[in-house]
């Protein structure tokens, strides 16, 4: 399975507590399997402002870290989320191959380039 949405990606959530929200990606998470290959399955996005959890975290040792409650994005899978056209409604994303051998990715509603 292809990854349609990469980092940088401006994303609409489809499902769960924050449907409609909208936010820019962050990270691409993509799960390994026991002999190393990539699992289709478990690719998950950190979405900007979604899914927002509080993590306590305590001091450890003499690191300097951030402690207390600490609110970030937990990951979603990336069936909950679909990609923003240019045009700020959801859409597919697609694939063009130009003449010259160029591949490029496409809106697949309004058929313009990503």
């Amino acid at each position: 399975m292809k990854v349609k949405i990469r980092k940088g990606d401006t994303v609409q959530v489809i499902a769960g507590n924050d449907k409609g929200h909208q936010g820019e990606v962050q990270r691409v998470i993509r799960k390994k399997n026991k002999d190393g290959s990539y699992d289709p399955d478990r690719v998950y996005v950190i979405v900007a402002g979604a899914n927002l959890i509080i993590k306590h975290q305590r001091a450890t040792g003499r690191v300097n870290t951030q402690t207390g409650r600490i609110e970030r994005e937990a990951p979603l899978h990336i069936s909950n989320v679909m990609l923003v056209g240019s045009d700020g409604n959801p859409t597919r994303a697609g694939y063009e191959v130009a003449t010259n051998g160029d591949k490029s990715r496409i809106d697949r509603r309004t058929k313009q380039l990503l």
